[in-house]
């Protein structure tokens, strides 16, 4: 008895000692990982400043805050710490509720806390070097924010460290883009010129495709920089950040970004939206932009739509963390979907797997059709009719919210953009269906209502409205039918059919409920009218085909 307990003893000292170190170790990572701030520049008088409302506008410094035509903007001036503090001053609220309502977003996803702990732990220990691959001048933005704005979540760690890493969240959902989560977002972008176009003007437009918590459709930003080194670029992203998923400069470049399939890197680099920034800072023309692209050391693939007026054209780059190709038109116009293309990376089996499941060709393939149609009379409104398009390939429309769409009731944001004028338009929630409000990137100041877009059909009609009840009643229904209640998820299912008839969600979810009741003849019927409607991922279809051939078993 006295060797047992000598023995259980020295387990417990050696379990309390393992629990030590690795708690030591985690410690250690944890502060390996908090990057410092860059110093402060010897001129700091802006801290000081207080905002000041003049002429319906807030101002601090030389920068200002205001309201056009419902979307709220900001104009940044003047150096990297005066533009930073400027924007955490003046967008502090907002930046509260990004912050608040996203974590919200990640917490409902992984609700275990201790798993939350985990997870925010090794992304940031992964991530403990990308300030070395972050312009100073952005890192100086990025602290000058911090220093503008309170921090109203202290218990998620540094508030700079934080706000650096969120600059590569963006990346870090391109790392599971083979998710099925993810791989339901899916941003599409073209670029028009010459006799596409009704005016021969170079026009750009992109739908930015990612399912994340409202605030993300409702409260962007359209921001308008004007450094004192570099060109001033006009951009529509979310409070506090000082990359760019959409923007155009003053010199007539304008870059998107769309995810492409990815994988987990071995090592950190240069956040797109950054690597995005620096074009639009520095670039004049199509050379230039791609100089910064090439040199930039990324850690995940991106697709980017390159334009510029001095060279009269759009190209699409296609950019790994190893590789850099370019992608020109056959023509006069010019597509950016999610899936590689060129030689070298067309081929790759995480490309062609990814082809053949998600909904990039077909999104493709109904912008062929768009622009084909539109040739030599696309303009602005049509650039917006492109992006608002819920049809499949073919012109067969199959509901609303069908993910195969150009528009399927998911865009957190959507521009388009005339090169030759200078014009950019930010669309109005929600999501790219809302008024398409124009800004000049020469005269930020002069509001142009004149040249606005009216909102789309389906906000007035109560489309939209009737399509986002279906879809609670599809999810409340799935929710049902987890509960083992068929007889509730077949009438959430018959609800969301009555609002978004012909969508094939509806027959899937009421075929699955009839299935559970022991309707196999009903049920058989449901899912053959699910596969016939196209649905939008091979996952499904495949599970579709599996219960058609149960419901058909006792037969």
């Amino acid at each position: 008895m006295k060797g047992i307990k000598k023995w259980l003893k020295r387990i417990f000292v050696s379990v309390i000692f393992l629990a030590l170190a690795g708690w030591l170790v985690a410690a250690w990572m944890v502060r390996q990982s908090i990057a410092p701030p860059p110093p402060l520049p010897p001129d700091v008088s802006v801290l000081s400043l207080k905002p000041e409302l003049r002429a319906g506008k807030t101002f601090l410094g030389k920068s200002w805050r205001g309201e056009r035509e419902g979307l709220p903007v900001v104009c940044l001036k003047g150096s990297p710490l005066e533009i930073g503090f400027a924007d955490g001053t003046l967008m502090q609220d907002k930046m509260h509720t990004l912050e608040t309502e996203f974590m919200q977003m990640v917490q409902g996803y992984v609700p275990q806390h201790w798993v939350m702990e985990l997870l925010k732990n090794y992304v940031m220990f992964r991530n403990r070097h990308l300030s070395e691959f972050v312009p100073v001048d952005y890192r100086t933005e990025i602290y000058g924010t911090t220093l503008g704005c309170s921090d109203v979540h202290p218990e998620e760690g540094n508030f700079y460290n934080r706000l650096l890493n969120y600059h590569a969240a963006h990346d870090v959902s391109y790392m599971m883009i083979d998710n099925p989560f993810v791989t339901r977002a899916g941003c599409t972008a073209f670029g028009a010129w010459g006799d596409a176009t009704q005016n021969h003007h170079l026009i750009t437009g992109r739908n930015f495709d990612w399912e994340a918590a409202e605030v993300f459709s409702r409260d962007r930003v359209v921001e308008m920089f004007e450094p004192d080194n570099g060109i001033p670029f006009i951009s529509l992203a979310w409070a506090g950040m000082k990359g760019v998923v959409s923007g155009m400069n003053r010199a007539g470049v304008s870059v998107t970004i769309n995810g492409a399939p990815s994988k987990l890197p071995d090592e950190i680099g240069t956040p797109v939206a950054i690597v995005a920034r620096e074009v639009l800072q520095n670039a004049h023309n199509l050379d230039e932009a791609l100089k910064i692209i090439r040199d930039a050391k990324v850690f995940v693939s991106t697709i980017w739509l390159v334009g510029s007026r001095a060279d009269g054209k759009f190209i699409v780059v296609e950019k790994t963390p190893a590789v850099t190709n370019v992608r020109g038109a056959a023509g006069d116009s010019i597509i950016c979907p999610n899936h590689f293309q060129t030689d070298g990376l067309k081929d790759d089996e995480r490309n062609t797997n990814y082809m053949a499941e998600a909904t990039s060709v077909s999104r493709e393939q109904r912008l062929l059709e768009l622009l084909k149609e539109n040739h030599g009379a696309l303009d602005v409104p049509h650039a917006a009719d492109l992006l608002r398009d819920r049809k499949l390939p073919g012109g067969n429309f199959a509901g609303d919210g069908h993910r195969s769409s150009l528009n399927a009731f998911i865009a957190t944001h959507a521009v388009v953009m005339d090169l030759s004028a200078g014009i950019f338009w930010a669309a109005s929630s929600p999501h790219g269906l809302g008024k398409f409000v124009a800004f000049d990137v020469n005269d930020f100041d002069h509001a142009l209502p004149e040249l606005a877009v009216p909102a789309d059909a389906t906000l007035a009609s109560g489309e939209f409205e009737n399509a986002r009840q279906a879809r609670q009643f599809l999810q409340a229904g799935r929710r049902a039918l987890k509960a083992h209640d068929a007889k509730a998820a077949l009438e959430f299912a018959k609800k969301a059919e009555a609002l978004n008839p012909g969508f094939y969600e509806n027959d899937l979810l009421a075929g699955r409920a009839l299935l559970a009741l022991g309707q196999r003849d009903e049920a058989a019927t449901a899912f053959g009218r699910a596969l016939a409607a196209h649905p939008a991922f091979a996952q499904e279809r495949q599970e579709l085909e599996e219960w058609l051939r149960e419901a058909k078993s006792a037969h």
